[in-house]
């Protein structure tokens, strides 16, 4: 082995044991957990050496272990991941606004109702789902880790944003005035009796229709969306209209996840939105594996055992409901 190779699986072991010290003390957040993503992604060297370090941790001794934490606990430079020190106000600040909206997300009402107008917001918080009436003739049914902007005039909703997560909307066919929903860079336009769901995650988003018929307008392109099909759209466009099973697509509201020729990775994203902590794929074949799965709700807290089971894993449990599979 070369100097130069020998160096550099020293600064990956190196770097290896410092995440390892830093998930297990219980102040990651869900930022680091993407940070550490991208780390073990970004050489076969990172993932070689996270595993060995999590093969020396197993065989350490508890005391060992505590000394470890204290010792990162107490460090004040970021350096444990190879950062600069000069960014590290920066830093700071990145991972205090994630906190502040974990915390806002886990510890808010069941259901937040705040301002008032243009103001006006509803949330739910991780692993929830709701119903509220926003309108007598307008229904919404939202799934986990929601939020939702009303808007109103002189009173009266005239249409919503979907911040982040995912709705179902219910228009009655008596409802006369304008309704409309913002998603994304989209505007979805609903007739009257019209029942669709809207989904933006990150910058993704998609209309799955029920009944009726909803029209996404965007980029001065309109795009019709009739019962049982779905329209997809992100930053790189809008997806040819194609034929959904509602029951399958929404399975939530049934409090079910079915996933269908489906990578990993992709399972364990959406997985994340139902269940506190993190679950955290570390191999990169073992993320790209397709799956054919069905979850119940009921199942988030034992689901990484799950996988585990069926797909061969190895699960490392942190502390914070956090789940290396590697």
């Amino acid at each position: 082995m070369t100097d130069m190779a020998s160096t550099r699986i020293h600064e990956s072991d190196r770097q290896a044991h410092a995440w390892l010290v830093h998930l297990k003390s219980g102040t990651a957040t869900r930022e680091d957990a993407e940070a550490f993503r991208r780390w073990c992604d970004a050489s076969p060297d990172h993932a070689e050496a996270f595993i060995r370090a999590r093969r020396l941790w197993d065989d350490l001794g508890p005391a060992v272990r505590t000394r470890a934490e204290r010792r990162e606990r107490e460090q004040a430079v970021p350096r444990r991941h190879g950062v600069r020190s000069g960014r590290r106000a920066f830093l700071a600040t990145a991972i205090g606004a994630a906190v502040a909206a974990v915390v806002l997300l886990r510890h808010g009402p069941a259901l937040g109702l705040t301002g008032g107008g243009d103001a006006t917001r509803l949330r739910t918080a991780v692993g929830e789902q709701r119903r509220v009436r926003i309108a007598p003739d307008i229904e919404l049914e939202l799934n986990t880790a929601t939020e939702v902007s009303l808007r109103t005039r002189d009173g009266v909703v005239t249409g919503m944003r979907l911040r982040n997560g995912e709705a179902l909307v219910h228009i009655a066919p008596s409802h006369a005035g304008p309704f409309d929903v913002e998603l994304g860079d989209g505007t979805l336009l609903a007739s009257p009796g019209a029942s669709f769901a809207v989904r933006c995650l990150d910058a993704a988003a998609s209309v799955t229709c029920l009944d009726g018929e909803a029209v996404l307008a965007r980029s001065g392109e309109k795009t019709a969306v009739k019962p049982s099909q779905q329209v997809a759209f992100d930053n790189g466009g809008t997806a040819t209209t194609v034929a959904v099973n509602p029951a399958t697509a929404l399975a939530w509201r049934d409090r079910v996840l079915i996933y269908d020729n489906t990578p990993l990775d992709d399972v364990v994203a959406d997985i994340n939105r139902y269940r506190p902590g993190r679950l955290v794929i570390t191999d990169r074949a073992l993320g790209e594996r397709r799956v054919h799965a069905r979850f119940t709700l009921d199942q988030m807290a034992e689901v990484a055992s799950l996988i585990q089971d069926a797909y061969g894993a190895h699960a490392t449990h942190l502390p914070g409901g956090w789940v290396l599979l590697s």
